[in-house]
């Protein structure tokens, strides 16, 4: 039997965001011999009317800046949840209205076969209104070397099984 611990890499994305409307970027992640990753984003306040795009973007640079990341394409993919959200130039769009996005999780998973560069990362942009993070936390999956080594940011794993 597989643990989830054995079988994915986790990290911290990004500590806490205060309210605002800045870019808010993950921590690069290198893809080298995982397919795939999910970003886990623990959204905080999210003002009314606010809307939040997340776009995953790859580089070939453990960088967000230089060269230029590029988009990874995701209109090939799907949305589903409580709040209705769509898919537009490749990224997942979601609008706040009455609460509906406070103290809730958005959840990215992105396959291996639309990630082209080595190095990925989660950035979400708001226009209209501000919102908050909590935290995001990153999931490396679907290792091709079974050997995980969890990250320092892991302070602690209790592992319980027979």
């Amino acid at each position: 039997m597989e643990l989830f611990s054995e079988a994915n890499d986790i990290h911290i994305g990004k500590v806490a965001v205060a309210d605002g409307t800045s870019e808010v970027q993950t921590a690069i992640e290198d893809m080298a011999g995982y397919d795939e990753i999910t970003f886990l984003v623990l959204l905080g306040d999210v003002d009314t009317a606010a809307v939040l795009t997340f776009q995953v973007e790859e580089n070939t640079a453990s960088s967000v800046s230089s060269p230029a990341p590029t988009d990874i394409d995701i209109d090939g993919g799907s949305v589903s949840g409580a709040v209705t959200a769509v898919i537009t130039t490749g990224g997942s769009v979601l609008t706040e209205a009455s609460g509906n996005l406070d103290n809730k999780l958005v959840v990215v998973n992105v396959a291996r076969n639309l990630i082209t560069k080595r190095y990925v990362f989660l950035s979400i942009t708001a226009t209209v209104e501000s919102f908050e993070i909590v935290s995001i936390i990153t999931i490396k999956s679907r290792p091709r070397n079974k050997k995980i080594t969890q990250s320092t940011d892991v302070a602690s794993l209790t592992i319980a099984a027979s």
